[in-house]
């Protein structure tokens, strides 16, 4: 929609639109066909084009200059049912968990997704991947404005990703893998929130990848399970510019059963690759793994149902969170010069022991 296009109004409206399409006018469209992340435009140039019709020339129009001096702060739970699911997976079943606790920052409901299926890995060997995940998605946006045009005061844009999963991974692996990703769904949501009574349209995109990756030769059946509530935001202040910002909440990862069997280092985790922006031009992307890693010279084999894990060799249990991306500079949406590049912010990672190295000899009672 960014250029030159052309607007034709009923015979009866002409006289209107030719006094409502005029250089300077702003268009903040909802998402439509045409432009599923919504439009935020402003006519540069009218000129007639025959037949009761316009020639309308635009740009990208600045958030700065469709809410100039409003104050907001919103965050917006998102509608399961308005979330746009693509399976990657040939068993993905989408089905709706109810949340009595719902509230502005929770949905009434949340989306779970139901996977099994068996996929390939490189050298021919193949993984088996079955489980659930629970996602219950929210998107932030504040807003600060300031005298004049050129930039707000400060402003926030940002997603609010709470998940619960648990999976069942085996697969065989030999060599040095590198990190092997296997794509579940992809989800997609453009909703339109109310500044005031200024509608701004925020899209977020989330993928979502189980990963499996080994140096070494190791067999792995292991069913986990991830609790977490990760805050991504990236915050604009005149004094400081952009910064971003990562917030887990809260990240719980359990090794329920697991069997792990060779020589290697091994990691699974659930990684989950999303965005979000006001109209698909400026905002923050990042991604967020918690992960299981392993490290494995001979068995280890770990049950819920027993505290004190059966160690034949040694090994070492970690789960971990790694958080990585950058702040989208498409245009200055917020009438600030940016590049037309991201801006990378330091990456997240925090570690830690779930197991310890383990010997049992033969005869003897694992030591914990």
């Amino acid at each position: 929609m960014v250029g030159t296009g052309k607007d034709t109004p009923s015979p009866n409206a002409t006289a209107a639109a030719a006094g409502a399409v005029r250089p300077g006018r702003l268009i903040d469209s909802p998402p439509t066909a045409a432009a599923p992340h919504g439009a935020l435009l402003a006519i540069t140039a009218v000129k007639p084009a025959g037949q009761d019709t316009v020639e309308v020339s635009t740009r990208p129009a600045t958030i700065s200059e469709l809410l100039g001096q409003t104050w907001a702060n919103i965050k917006r739970a998102l509608d399961p049912h308005q979330i746009q699911i693509t399976p990657q997976l040939k068993n993905l079943k989408a089905t709706y968990v109810p949340n009595p606790d719902g509230a502005d920052a929770s949905a009434s409901a949340a989306l779970e997704l139901d996977m099994s299926d068996a996929v390939p890995l490189p050298g021919g060997a193949q993984a088996a991947l079955n489980g659930s995940l629970e996602l219950d998605p929210s998107v932030m946006f504040s807003y600060q404005g300031s005298r004049g045009m050129l930039a707000p005061e400060q402003a926030r844009v940002g997603f609010d990703l709470g998940a619960h999963a648990r999976w069942h991974l085996t697969a065989g692996l030999t060599g040095s893998t590198g990190r092997v990703k296997i794509p579940v769904a992809t989800l997609t949501a453009s909703p339109v929130v109310m500044v005031g009574q200024v509608p701004v349209v925020i899209t977020l995109n989330v993928t979502l990848c189980a990963e499996v990756s080994a140096d070494g030769t190791v067999t792995v059946d292991t069913t986990q399970a991830i609790d977490g509530n990760w805050a991504i935001h990236a915050d604009y202040t005149k004094t400081a510019g952009w910064t971003s910002t990562t917030e887990p909440v809260a990240t719980t990862i359990s090794p329920v059963n697991a069997s792990i069997n060779g020589h290697a280092s091994v990691r699974t985790g659930l990684e989950a690759d999303g965005s979000v922006a006001l109209y698909d031009a400026l905002g923050v992307k990042a991604t967020v793994e918690p992960y299981l890693r392993a490290d494995v010279d001979g068995t280890v084999s770990i049950d819920s149902a027993n505290r004190v894990p059966t160690v034949q060799g040694q090994a070492r249990l970690y789960g971990g969170l790694d958080v990585n991306g950058a702040v989208l500079a498409r245009i200055a949406v917020l009438g600030t010069p940016l590049a037309e590049h991201d801006i990378p912010f330091p990456v997240y990672h925090h570690e830690w022991p779930i197991l310890t190295r383990q010997f049992a000899l033969p005869g003897a009672q694992p030591a914990r």
